[in-house]
């Protein structure tokens, strides 16, 4: 059901009237690697609760603090702020996000729906709910990848529980989600915030590796942000000229996919261009690729606080440039120079493009009026024209492993055909 932009009926008021008459305040955090635009979300949601007269409270630092914290120990202004009117207008000037963020993971014990009765597995959610107990959170927006929208559904079902089982309580589960993603692999949305300001960036850093490798006649093989999906590497290879994007996407058929066999495939390429006299070139790799590494290959790999290899130790663009120089070197008795580089976390907190910036304020106003209508455990999201709609968190989640449904490049689809025909172009013309 599509969220109308005026509503009548008393689920709008009774919302927020529950909210106003008992005190009650709406939470905001961030958690997750940052994304351009995400303070535009804060101050979207935060300025219709604020003229409507609700108080609003943003969690410094994510789950960080108040994963661990007993409620009395919580210090305003350290873990915790009011978002007032003079922080929103402030915040629409900065770049990096205001509330903060951290990769603080109160969730990562659960692995399956009977986990969320486990008091030890749960015991940093409930610590979180306590916290907004203590502090009268009626509401709660979370801004986030897939990991937080699985927090904010271990939340959600939580609370409901306590809910079913009697008593007064501030936070009943109301509870919605902004999906945050440079990668831009979720499902639900067409496009995710960020990404574009940050594809474009890479694509323009990329771009000046083509030139550099242009006038130098070299290959520069460039490693870029994306674990499950190729929709940033891709996009920022498009944008730069690449002459192959090696995306996740073409190997999901394989169990592992070997340096050496990446190597090979540039190779070829690399092989043919020159047969046409031209002896420079441009290789965007995800770094996603690395989940694909055998199993040998990822051993040393130290994990990140949910669980997942730390994809820049794997280095794989690194890797791949240095097995083509020696391939090359194999095949053709030359030497030639393949230089890896890396781009990255410069992008993530670049000045909004103004799409972003539309999507943003929309994508705030949105969390905001799923609460206003009364609407709880869904995903904020937009259609044609930026118009608000609202996913439940059933859609997004599979009920038996609490996994979050993630989106791919579609290698049968308009946007993959894109991406090879212009390489195909780059390549032979």
């Amino acid at each position: 059901m599509q969220v109308n932009a005026v509503t009548t009926g008393e689920q709008q008021s009774d919302a927020i009237q529950r909210l106003r008459s008992t005190g009650l305040k709406v939470g905001i955090l961030h958690a997750g690697g940052p994304a351009p635009g995400a303070n535009r979300v804060l101050a979207g949601a935060a300025k219709q609760f604020l003229d409507r007269g609700v108080e609003v409270t943003g969690f410094l630092n994510g789950y960080e603090f108040i994963q661990d914290m007993d409620p009395f120990t919580i210090v305003p202004g350290k873990h915790y702020i009011a978002v007032t009117r003079e922080i929103i207008s402030r915040v629409l000037d900065m770049n990096s996000f205001y509330l903060q963020t951290s990769r603080a993971n109160p969730g990562k014990n659960i692995t399956r729906p009977a986990d969320l009765t486990d008091p030890d597995k749960t015991r940093k959610l409930v610590n979180i709910l306590n916290v907004f107990e203590y502090l009268k959170i009626g509401a709660v927006i979370s801004i986030g990848g897939d990991d937080t929208l699985k927090i904010a559904n271990y939340l959600y079902e939580i609370a409901r529980l306590r809910r079913n089982g009697g008593g007064q309580l501030f936070f009943r589960g109301d509870i919605v989600h902004v999906p945050k993603t440079i990668d831009n692999d979720y499902y639900g949305i067409p496009w995710t915030f960020g990404f574009f300001t940050a594809a474009e960036s890479a694509g323009r850093s990329a771009r000046g590796f083509y030139d550099d490798a242009k006038a130098t006649n070299c290959y520069h093989v460039v490693e870029l942000m994306g674990r499950r999906a190729g929709w940033y590497t891709a996009a920022a290879s498009i944008f730069a000229r690449g002459t192959k994007a090696l995306i996740p996407e073409d190997y999901n058929d394989r169990d592992f996919i070997r340096i050496r066999d990446l190597a090979e495939e540039l190779l070829e390429i690399v092989l043919r261009r020159e047969k046409r006299g031209k002896t420079y070139g441009l290789f965007c790799v995800a770094e996603g690729l690395a989940d694909k590494l055998p199993p040998e290959d990822k051993a040393g790999m130290e994990l990140d606080r949910h669980g997942n290899p730390k994809l820049a130790e794997a280095k794989i663009g690194d890797n791949i440039a240095r097995q083509l120089a020696l391939l090359y070197r194999e095949a053709t008795g030359h030497e030639k120079s393949f230089k890896p580089q890396l781009v990255g976390y410069e992008t993530r907190q670049n000045p909004p493009s103004l799409y972003d910036v539309l999507l943003t304020s929309q994508l705030g106003v949105g969390a905001f009026r799923l609460i206003e209508q009364g609407r709880e455990a869904e995903m904020v999201t937009v259609g044609n024209n930026l118009e608000i709609d609202g996913i439940p968190f059933g859609q997004l989640i599979e009920p038996g492993t609490l996994r979050v449904r993630n989106r791919c490049i579609d290698i049968h689809g308009d946007f993959y055909t894109l991406l090879r025909s212009l390489e195909e172009y780059f390549t032979e013309g």
